[in-house]
């Protein structure tokens, strides 16, 4: 099947870590970076298509990344990416969550939360880069299992393993017309190993969780606001706002998102020419009309042009 290929090897020594960098960028979503060292950096990088999923292999020197709100704000779309180790070690954090990743062992990890890794010796792992709505169908709740690791030892996680080590030994010999349907089980047991990796966690209560949304619906002006600004604002932890959300099935920032988006088409369906699309963004805390304009559409289907135009054409850019 057709796959992007990158390697560090055929670019010049000193300019390979900014290659890298834009590489894994391009594949991994957006990081900040750092080297760990001034050595020659070695490093090469794969992505297939399965479907709608990003199956990407990787192979680098020690660095360090971290993907912080600047990175998140940067980013299309909202995807869990299952990071496979094959070889090397590495740490993990999110949400509060730090462990060594070893080879066979595997972790979910939210695009729309903060994160750091940190590559302890050369690294190859698998990366598979699922939209938030295409695993909803797998693993109920899945926001809670960010930042679980899975070990590949035994039971559940030891199915897993194998086959996401046979997904990267045979990717090559994948037709692109099987590529959807393979990618079928291999999140089934993904899914069943989360599952039964991370214990159910009692609910942290319906009252809390409805003030704290209270608030947001107030502040949903706000261009400011945040999950940190949120949590501070209700005395707890970050980890524990994204606790409360995640035990109601929901995520903070999208909760947000999804908040100013039904705003927005509440306001061009009843705005008519009286008010432009910008204005009416910019009015509910979005300040990328770009990053608007892509949200609305994957959100309604429909551009807001086009939806306002089929509400009486309801002002311009």
């Amino acid at each position: 099947m057709i796959a992007d290929r990158w390697t560090a090897a055929s670019i010049r020594p000193g300019q390979r870590y900014d290659a890298w960098r834009a590489a894994l960028n391009a594949s991994h979503l957006e990081w900040t970076l750092e080297r760990s060292d001034d050595r020659p950096f070695r490093a090469a990088v794969t992505r297939r298509r399965f479907g709608a999923v990003d199956v990407v292999e990787c192979a680098c020197d020690p660095c360090t990344g971290r993907r912080g709100r600047p990175e998140i704000a940067r980013t299309e779309g909202a995807y869990y990416g299952v990071l496979f180790e094959l070889g090397g070690r590495e740490v993990i954090r999110q949400d509060g969550r730090e462990a060594v990743l070893e080879p066979g062992d595997f972790v979910m990890w939210d695009s729309e939360r903060e994160m750091e890794f940190r590559v302890l010796s050369p690294l190859r792992k698998l990366t598979l880069l699922i939209p938030k709505p295409q695993l909803s169908g797998w693993l109920a709740d899945p926001e809670r299992h960010a930042g679980a690791v899975v070990r590949g030892g035994s039971g559940a996680g030891a199915l897993a393993s194998d086959v996401l080590r046979r997904l990267a030994r045979e990717i090559d010999t994948i037709e692109t017309g099987q590529a959807g349907a393979v990618m079928e089980p291999v999140l089934g047991l993904v899914s069943a190993a989360l599952t039964a990796q991370v214990a159910p966690r009692p609910s942290t209560g319906s009252e809390e969780f409805r003030r704290i949304c209270a608030y947001i619906e107030a502040a949903l002006a706000d261009p400011d606001l945040s999950p940190t600004g949120i949590a501070r604002a209700h005395g707890m932890s970050i980890r524990t706002l994204y606790t409360t959300f995640a035990d109601n099935g929901a995520s903070v920032s999208r909760w947000i998102r999804l908040r100013r988006l039904h705003r927005c088409r509440q306001e061009l369906a009843r705005s008519g020419r009286q008010r432009t699309i910008t204005e009416i963004a910019f009015d509910w805390g979005f300040n990328d009309m770009a990053h608007f304009s892509r949200a609305f559409k994957a959100t309604y289907g429909v551009s807001p042009r086009a939806f306002a135009r089929g509400r009486g054409d309801a002002g311009t850019d």
